[in-house]
């Protein structure tokens, strides 16, 4: 590794790597290169118009107390194929070691507070600046006349002194970017820290390692949503597009300039090596690809990736789980997958499947993405993935639904339905790159992604006469009305409001209130089901069950706001005022259940309308979930019976 002396502007070549800081950039007209600088007999390139970021970095670096300093346009002998491959291969260890990194905004001119111009930064747009962001324990800003903009963010042991002349700015990338601002303020503390001086003598170390704080959470995002924050980037060379992200994923492999879209796909390989992440085929095709590849050609496939999170190790069906590993035949990888035929003009076809991934939206934690897969024949185990099919959605709205293709396929109908009853899983074998022959991989099992504790989602099913009617709301609110169903669907705790998870507190080892819905039905009344878990104190011991309460939404509405109000239609409210007014309506509603003995079974009656229900456990895709058997009986007339599914996750 060559570092620039600050003094004398010169490459050096130090026998062991001394505290360093590097240059964060985005490439301009005659930059000074690694032959400028490499003879010291040779006189300093000033008369190149790179010169001035050249020097002036080495300078601002110098005044920090850096010695040395690395930047990538002449630090690396570009003319040395091999040297070039090593670089970029190692290029995000170099960054993560740097002590400190100086991202310089050349576009930018504005002294003082960042403004819009500084979130609509070319340097937010260039693919290497993804990993140049992300890797540095410490990234500060700095505008084209070297004028501080802020910090990354606000490192922990920073005196008191300096906090107000720093400002945090992870909040303001993270909106910019979408990468999650905990990853932007991961923390490894200085080489000459406490801190490292007792953990690398309780390991027997002698010398500084970073500490693996980043990693971590890198490896608890999915694939797919780190390939999301590279989906708006731009790179000079198609192949770049890759090369810049190996880091991120901890990967290695051999430069090839000149291979085009292959890079990206050798990429994907690589991750298959050491990850059964399934995410990885949870992409968009772009409008204007007829590909049939198992991978993606680009980032900007997973630009809608970022809520899909990877359940990795954890079962859908009981007993299987989803995994990636190499087949005897290069062609193709052998995959454990979920399958679920697909039905076209009311028969089952035969060579398409609908293929739900081992994932989760992040919005949802019960709904999965899905792909469609292709047989070879009826009678194969080999699939490949359908051109133009796109990601799909599954929800538990409905064991049944519609499967639609922006265009036709192979001239057939491109509206097929799936039945989730007839779910199954199997190991099968996916192309690739069908018929291209790929090189043999060998793939592994990755780390288990963590999860996050959400609430259970509310699926009601209502079989109404056609003269009634009804609306309906929830809080946490999240609705999604088909017909007459409709879905609250789960949401994680990191999402709640701070108020709604402070009302939790309370109820901890007894009773657990997930969700409010309300349902009025035009006419004759409104009802309010509250569902939760519930486990008495004296049946510690025992797994808590589910619980339903229902009660008169005219009799919540007096308590918990003391004063009459009119029933409305909660169609006709804006979003912020129905969820305002549910959330007083759910803070009274949970300290009335702490007054009564909530169970499985409910049931309501009021002058127009009786309502009776109970709720048990079943199960949805292999995961737990809430069954509310409804009955709503208008008084006077024949009852009627629907069926309500929610999700525990």
């Amino acid at each position: 590794m060559r570092l620039i002396n600050t003094t004398t502007l010169r490459l050096e070549s130090p026998w062991s790597t001394p505290i360093y800081a590097i240059l964060s950039h985005t490439w301009g007209e005659d930059e000074v290169l690694f032959a400028d600088i490499c003879d010291p007999q040779q006189l300093l390139p000033v008369h190149k118009k790179g010169f001035r970021k050249f020097s002036q970095s080495c300078e601002r670096a110098r005044q920090d107390g850096y010695n040395y300093m690395w930047i990538d346009t002449c630090c690396i002998d570009k003319t040395s194929s091999a040297e070039l491959s090593e670089a970029i291969n190692s290029m995000f260890r170099w960054y993560h070691r740097a002590d400190r990194c100086y991202a310089y905004l050349s576009d930018i001119n504005v002294p003082g507070e960042p403004s819009v111009e500084f979130e609509n930064s070319r340097w937010f747009t260039r693919g290497w600046t993804l990993q140049e962001l992300i890797a540095p324990r410490d990234v500060r800003f700095y505008d084209s006349q070297w004028c501080f903009l802020g910090s990354r963010q606000l490192l922990r042991g920073t005196p008191i002194a300096d906090i107000s002349e720093l400002t945090d700015l992870a909040d303001t990338i993270s909106k910019v970017t979408g990468i999650p601002a905990e990853i932007l303020r991961w923390f490894s503390p200085k080489p000459d820290s406490p801190l490292v001086r007792r953990r690398s003598k309780r390991a027997g170390l002698d010398k500084y390692e970073p500490t693996h704080a980043l990693d971590k959470l890198l490896r608890a995002c999915s694939v797919g949503q780190i390939m999301s924050w590279a989906a708006y980037r731009f790179t000079t060379r198609k192949e770049d597009e890759a090369y810049s992200l190996l880091g991120l994923f901890g990967v290695n492999m051999p430069m090839l300039y000149g291979e085009g879209r292959s890079a990206f796909h050798r990429l994907q390989q690589e991750i298959l090596k050491t990850s059964n992440d399934q995410s990885i085929l949870a992409f968009e095709r772009q409008f204007y690809s007829d590909s049939s590849s198992l991978l993606a050609d680009s980032p900007r496939c997973y630009a809608s990736s970022e809520i899909i999170q990877s359940l990795n190790n954890g079962p859908l069906l009981s007993g299987a789980t989803p995994f990636f590993e190499l087949s005897p035949s290069p062609k193709a990888v052998e995959a454990g997958l979920l399958l679920c035929p697909l039905i076209r003009q009311g028969k089952e076809d035969t060579t398409r499947y609908l293929a739900i991934l081992n994932c989760i939206y992040r919005s949802d934690f019960t709904s999965h993405p899905a792909i469609i897969l292709r047989k070879i024949d009826s009678k194969s185990r080999t699939f490949y993935r359908t051109p133009k099919s796109g990601l799909h959605r599954i929800t538990p709205i409905n064991d049944q639904g519609l499967i639609e293709w922006s265009t036709a396929v192979d001239g057939v109908s491109n509206r097929l339905r799936y039945d989730l009853n007839k779910v199954y899983f199997e190991t099968i074998r996916l192309y690739l790159e069908p018929p291209q022959i790929l090189s043999s991989i060998s793939y592994g099992v990755g780390q288990p992604a963590s999860s996050s504790l959400s609430t259970p989602g509310m699926r009601i099913k209502l079989e109404m006469p056609d003269t009634m009617r009804f609306s309906s709301g929830a809080y946490p609110h999240m609705l999604q009305v088909t017909k007459n169903r409709v879905y609250a669907p789960s949401i994680t705790l990191d999402s709640w409001p701070k108020r709604f998870l402070d009302n939790q507190k309370p109820m901890t080892n007894y009773l657990a209130l997930f969700g409010t819905v309300l349902l009025h039905f035009e006419g004759m009344g409104a009802v309010a089901l509250s569902w939760g878990k519930s486990c008495a104190p004296e049946l510690e011991d025992r797994s808590p069950e589910p619980f339903i309460a229902i009660m008169d939404w005219a009799k919540v509405v007096r308590a918990a706001h003391g004063k009459e109000l009119e029933l409305f239609d909660l169609e006709n409210l804006r979003l912020r005022t129905t969820a305002e007014f549910l959330y007083a309506t759910y803070s009274w509603t949970w300290v009335s259940l702490l007054a009564t003995k909530p169970d499985i079974r409910a049931e309501h009656d009021s002058p127009r309308i009786k309502v009776r229900c109970r709720i048990r456990t079943v199960e949805f895709l292999g995961r737990p979930l809430f069954e509310l058997e409804l009955s709503v009986l208008p008084q006077g007339r024949s009852s009627f019976v629907g069926m309500v599914r929610s999700s525990f996750s």
